[in-house]
């Protein structure tokens, strides 16, 4: 019995977490609780009834602009070739967290495993 409510507990624990949104522009939207969101390609409609019951109006629901979290720029030229010397040598780690850019950074860039760039690493020009 005791096992039966620890597992209870954990799963209640794990079903609490927040749902994020994230845009392709890197910036994130968080969910609070009971908020909901519908995701949409086309224009998405709210009826409304007047008082007399007859007359049906739909008004555009306008998107939401909110976000809580704007990417952080990481140092990078957006034209350089993620693994090339350039961009291994201007890519700022750890300055977005732990990322699928952190990762290959550390495999692309970082082949010592020293957590820098530099003339040790093999992908290093002069």
């Amino acid at each position: 019995m005791k096992y039966l409510m620890l597992v209870l507990a954990l799963f209640s624990i794990s079903a609490s977490a927040q749902t994020v949104i994230n845009y392709d522009d890197g910036s994130t939207l968080t969910l609070v609780e009971g908020e909901m969101i519908h995701v949409t390609k086309g224009k998405l409609y709210q009826q409304r009834t007047y008082s007399n019951g007859r007359t049906i109006q739909f008004k555009e629901f306008p998107e939401t602009s909110r976000r809580d979290y704007v990417e952080v720029d990481n140092g990078t030229d957006p034209a350089d070739t993620v693994g090339s010397h350039a961009w291994c040598d201007s890519y700022i780690p750890w300055s977005e967290g732990l990322t699928f850019t952190m990762i290959a950074w550390q495999r692309s860039c970082d082949s010592n495993n020293d957590g820098v760039y530099d003339e040790d690493d093999e992908g290093w020009e002069d």
